[in-house]
């Protein structure tokens, strides 16, 4: 490990770095904007708490996430180790925000915030005047859909780099990235000759099933369909649940509800998970699926992202995914630890008309052109007898590899 960053990556506990963190690195330390899309799992968050650890004293790392429970994780963690890191969100009571807003400002450290406190004029005026050293937009593939409507305070991260009377590093990160999508975030965040440090997509510890759900015969075919998907979850997680975690993501909320009262009826210990639960009950899943050590978790997309669990072994699609996009996003939950893991991913014809329909309420017309798209590349990765793994490298634009042998087109 080099001997300029070794006594910071074991205050963090990390005895070696990968050949893919060394490499990302090197332009992050040397303070070039970077754009980096690491597979999940592969240690993104050290490339910028690594550097934070390295700055001069009161020098301000701005950390901005789109979830809670990721931001709550990776400050427990740091604090654990000793490192100065804080969250500053709505949770906080209002003279609470003042006093780690003052205090981060005035000595820095790692701050961590939702861009929705960028609305506060109060949050804006302090950070605008603070040491700024870096911005960091972790789970960057979320930027491109800022234009679209979706997280709009997301644009406000970009304004505030702008703002800053020195300018500071900015760093990207995410898991998935199309070409398009980089330029976009890059555009928002107003980088300036970023490094571009994309690593291979391929996972090859997650083995990739898909399986088409169909009845025969006519009448009640939707209650059958259902009947039917429900049967098949149930028999993919007898078959690969193993002895971590389990998630089983549904394209609505009532197949959420549905498949965890079925599930349940059957002697699992599934939870359910989906947006209109309350704030304290959505956290009281999450809490529960780290703790637990074979927790099933049904839920919508919604609990894709910010889960840090290393040891889920199964992640199942009940349904079609919204696109490509959040194919690789969800089972990417899956095989964090590097052992062996699979995404099942079950879906009927009539699930293509229900995507559509939710795509078509994500807002803009933009929005629903770049929704449509992703569906339509998923759909043509099931019906192309082309390795999945491949047809994920060509869309995120990168050279696809050989043939996985493991997916459900290779076998």
């Amino acid at each position: 490990m080099n001997k300029i960053y070794s006594d910071a990556a074991r205050q963090l506990g990390i005895a070696a770095l990968t050949a893919e963190q060394e490499q990302a690195l090197g332009p992050i330390l040397a303070g070039q904007d970077a754009f980096v899309c690491l597979r999940t799992g592969g240690g993104k968050s050290l490339l910028f708490q690594l550097p934070a650890l390295l700055d001069g004293p009161g020098r301000l790392t701005l950390v901005f996430s789109p979830l809670r429970a990721l931001q709550r994780d990776q400050v427990d963690g740091l604090q654990a180790k000793g490192v100065r890191a804080a969250l500053l969100n709505s949770d906080l009571k209002t003279s609470e925000q003042r006093a780690v807003l003052a205090d981060f400002c005035a000595v820095g450290g790692l701050l961590y915030l939702a861009p929705e406190q960028l609305k506060n004029p109060d949050v804006w005026e302090a950070l605008v005047h603070a040491p700024v050293q870096r911005i960091v937009a972790d789970e960057a593939h979320i930027l491109p859909q800022v234009e679209h409507g979706f997280r709009k305070a997301f644009r406000r991260i970009g304004k505030l780099v702008a703002a800053l009377p020195v300018r500071p590093q900015v760093l990207a990160l995410t898991a998935t990235a199309t070409p398009d999508d980089i330029r976009r975030a890059e555009k928002s965040l107003h980088m300036v000759n970023a490094v571009h440090c994309i690593f291979p997509i391929r996972r090859t510890n997650i083995r990739l099933c898909v399986k088409k759900i169909e009845v025969r015969g006519r009448g009640k075919v939707t209650s059958r369909l259902r009947y039917a998907r429900l049967i098949a979850v149930e028999q993919a997680i007898k078959k690969y649940r193993g002895k971590g975690a389990t998630i089983v993501f549904c394209p609505t909320v009532g197949d959420v509800k549905r498949t965890t009262k079925w599930l349940r009826g059957r002697g699992y210990p599934a939870l359910k998970f989906h947006g209109k639960m309350s704030p304290k009950k959505r956290e009281k899943v999450q809490d529960a699926f780290k703790q637990k050590k074979r927790p099933i978790v049904v839920a919508t997309s919604a609990f894709g992202l910010g889960i840090d669990r290393p040891d889920v072994r199964l992640v199942v699609h009940a349904g079609l995914p919204l696109g490509l996009d959040a194919y690789v996003q969800e089972f990417g939950r899956a095989g964090r630890d590097g052992k062996k893991a699979h995404a099942v991913l079950l879906y009927a014809t009539n699930d293509v008309a229900v995507c559509k329909r939710i795509i078509r309420r994500s807002g803009s017309k933009k929005a629903v052109r770049r929704g449509l798209k992703s569906l339509d590349a998923l759909q043509k990765t099931i019906r192309s007898d082309r390795c999945i793994w491949q047809s994920i490298e060509k869309y995120f634009g990168q050279k696809p590899g050989k043939r996985c042998k493991k997916c459900a087109k290779c076998l």
